[in-house]
This record gives C-alpha cells, sequence and structure tokens, in this order.
C-alpha cells in the first residue's frame, strides 16, 4: 500500500523543537569557547606588548650609538619612529622602531615613555610603561582587570608594573619578568 503524499510531506523538513535544540547547543559550545579566546587574545596582547619593550631598549641602545654627541637617550617614543614623508632620518625621527609602537599604541597597550632627571654626569635615563587599553598609569597607580602592566628602564631589565607608587619617588611593586 502506498504512502499518501501528505504523510510524506509532513516528514520532509525539521520541528521548531529540533531547531532550538541545535541553537541551545551552539549557545552552549560559545559560552565555553568565548572565555578562553578571550583569554588567549589578552595573552597574545601581553607577549606583544613585552615584545615591544624589549624593542625599544634595543632602540634606544641604537639612538646613543647613532647620536652620541647629544648624549642622552630619546626622551619621546616618536623620536625612536620613522621620519615623515621624505624627510631624512634624524635625532627626532630615528627610525629605530615602526609607525605603531612609535605612536605609543600597539596589539591592546598603550605605551608612555619619559626621560628620567640629569644624574650627576648630566646624563638622563628613561623608562617606559605599558597599560592595556583603556587603562592609564599615572603616577601613582597600575591595578587593571584588562591585563597586566609593564615597566623597563634604561637598565633594560622588564618587569610586571603592580600596585601603587612612582618611580621616582616611591617605587612601584615591581616584579622582575622571567
Amino acid at each position: 500500500m502506498p504512502i499518501p503524499k501528505k504523510a510524506e510531506q509532513r516528514h520532509a523538513g525539521f520541528s521548531i523543537l529540533e531547531l532550538l535544540i541545535v541553537v541551545g547547543i551552539i549557545i552552549i559550545v560559545a559560552a565555553i569557547a568565548i572565555p578562553s579566546l578571550l583569554r588567549a587574545r589578552a595573552a597574545a596582547n601581553e607577549a606583544s606588548a613585552v615584545q615591544s619593550l624589549r624593542a625599544i631598549n634595543s632602540a634606544q641602545i641604537g639612538y646613543l650609538q647613532v647620536y652620541p654627541d647629544l648624549g642622552t637617550y630619546a626622551c619621546q617614543l616618536s623620536f625612536l619612529g620613522p621620519p615623515l614623508g621624505s624627510t631624512p632620518v634624524n635625532s627626532t625621527a630615528a627610525d629605530l622602531i615602526d609607525e605603531q609602537l612609535s605612536g605609543g599604541i600597539k596589539s591592546g597597550y598603550n605605551f608612555y615613555m619619559n626621560c628620567t632627571p640629569p644624574a650627576n654626569d648630566g646624563s638622563t635615563g628613561y623608562e617606559v610603561k605599558s597599560a592595556p587599553l583603556g587603562e592609564v598609569i599615572t603616577g601613582t597607580t597600575c591595578g587593571t582587570d584588562n591585563g597586566r602592566c609593564f615597566y623597563t628602564s634604561y637598565h633594560g631589565t622588564l618587569y610586571i608594573l603592580k600596585g601603587s607608587g612612582s618611580s621616582y619617588g616611591t617605587a612601584f611593586n615591581l616584579v622582575p619578568l622571567s
């Protein structure tokens, strides 16, 4: 006995219940995967920030070698970056780091650089702090929920910057990065 056409048509698609179950499973999988993805992205941004600080330290050494007559480190990130247009490389555009980093923002991090006060011999140092985008390192704090803050200076050691303080007066809680 042949099956009537109406019965065949009734079983041809998915029911609303089956579709809701599939959508529910997709939502559960996304809820599990998205936090892991965000943690991986934060870890990648932190690794990029650390590498950028190393690049700045290397660029500062290069700056001293290329411009020994100045006797000082570059006091602004833009001084280490590329020149604008067809301007030749000079002490205010040394072309030692990429344009993005010389602008102070790279891979989800802000970078702040300044010169330290002159020593007795007239030489200066520098310090660089980095914080996740949306966070600011003031002279008194660097605590974030968006990632860790980092610090380096002319001594070349990289640190995780925690707590409050100032590198000129009361020291930040600097934890060496291993």
